[in-house]
């Protein structure tokens, strides 16, 4: 099976921090803890760009290892997928609020090395 480009990867980081960031747009962590919707999709779009993230370092680490708290995220992952014990919502809110932003800069930055689409 061939490897994806890293910059695919990179791609879908960008798209995916991004949605996750519009989803809890707008919501403190009260409102946040309330909607249970705003959650689920903020928890998958978080767990998308940890997955992409993990496939990432799979096939360019050194691109990846340019992401701030690449392995965190990773792990972030794992515990999102897989259920680990009880989710901590307020850990979800605070990771789409304060680390989400740092992540989509960081991957962006990346991104610049790479050809835009259709050139």
């Amino acid at each position: 099976m061939p490897l994806r480009d890293p910059g695919v990867y990179l791609e879908d980081i960008e798209h995916y921090a991004a949605a996750a960031m519009r989803f809890a747009d707008g919501y403190d962590l009260a409102q946040y803890m309330a909607d249970e919707k705003t959650r689920a999709a903020v928890e998958r779009a978080l767990e998308i760009c940890g997955e992409a993230l993990r496939q990432l370092h799979g096939v360019a680490p050194e691109i990846a290892d340019h992401i701030p708290h690449a392995r965190e995220i990773i792990g972030f992952r794992n515990i999102l997928a897989h259920g680990y014990a009880e989710l901590d919502h307020a850990k979800v809110y605070a990771v789409v609020s304060t680390n989400a932003p740092d992540l989509l800069a960081a991957v962006r930055g990346a991104l610049t090395s790479f050809p835009t689409r259709g050139e």
